[in-house]
Parts: structure tokens; sequence; C-alpha cells
């Protein structure tokens, strides 16, 4: 599960790589952002996520080296917590926020990216879709997407 959404992830990141840099034959000018800024906040923010019905346990201690690698806030928190209980991630935002990738964005790809997670957390985009974001979800999200 982890393996599949960071590539999805990678994928996505890249898309919208692509679209910030390469300019629109008939406008001369960058490709609009945001539709691959949506899309990639949504999956950022597993918002289509399905729930977990039973709890997912393995056999490896996968779970514990892959919540150690990820950077904590004041709290304790990381992004790369498992749930596998109700969900994949303890904190639904993508631990790829943290990515060389992300990182590697370009500035407009980046700033509309924000832009949406802002307009998404703080409840100004009221999208049914997000009604699913709890007000913990969204304030944990918050402070863990500043952590870094």
């Amino acid at each position: 599960m982890v393996f599949e959404h960071q590539m999805r992830m990678m994928n996505l990141l890249t898309r919208i790589n692509w679209e910030a840099r390469v300019p629109d034959k008939d406008k001369e000018t960058v490709v609009s952002l945001p539709d691959g800024a949506r899309e990639l906040v949504d999956y950022l923010l597993f918002v289509d996520e399905a729930p977990i019905k039973d709890k997912i346990t393995g056999s490896t201690t996968f779970a514990l080296e892959f919540a150690a690698q990820g950077p904590r806030d004041k709290k304790g928190r990381s992004l790369r917590q498992l749930d596998l209980a109700r969900r994949m991630m303890t904190y639904p935002c993508s631990y790829m926020i943290y990515s060389k990738q992300f990182d590697g964005l370009p500035v407009a790809a980046k700033d509309e990216v924000y832009r949406r997670m802002w307009g998404v957390l703080s409840g100004q985009v009221r999208d049914k879709k997000y009604s699913r974001l709890s007000l913990s979800d969204r304030s944990s999200k918050m402070v863990c997407v500043r952590m870094k």
C-alpha cells in the first residue's frame, strides 16, 4: 500500500512539474496549474482513500522502520506513522510532501499546491468530498505540514 501510494504521488509530482515548465503553445505561457494542483492535493490529503474495514497486520518490522525515518513535530507526530486500522496513515497528509521531488517543484507549482492545501485545510474550499476531513484531521495536518 505504501509503495503504491508513493508511486502514484511520484507520477503526480512529475506531471505538475512538467505542466509548470512546458509552455502552452497557443498562449505562449505556462500551462494553468489549478487542475494539477487539485489532483495532487487531493492525493496528498488522502481525500478519496478507501476506509480500511479490518486491521492490517504484517509479519515484518516495516511499519516501525518506516515510521522511524520521518521528521517529527514538537509533539512527536510524523506523517510516516501508519494507522492500518481505519486508514493507511495516522495523519492523512502524505509523507511525500517532504520528498526531493516535492521540494524540486517550480515555485509556481508549489505555490498553487500550497494555496489549494490551505483552501482545503482551512475550510475555504467546501466541496462535499472534503467533508470527510474532520476538524481534528485538518488541524493535525496543518501542524504536520509546517513541521519541516
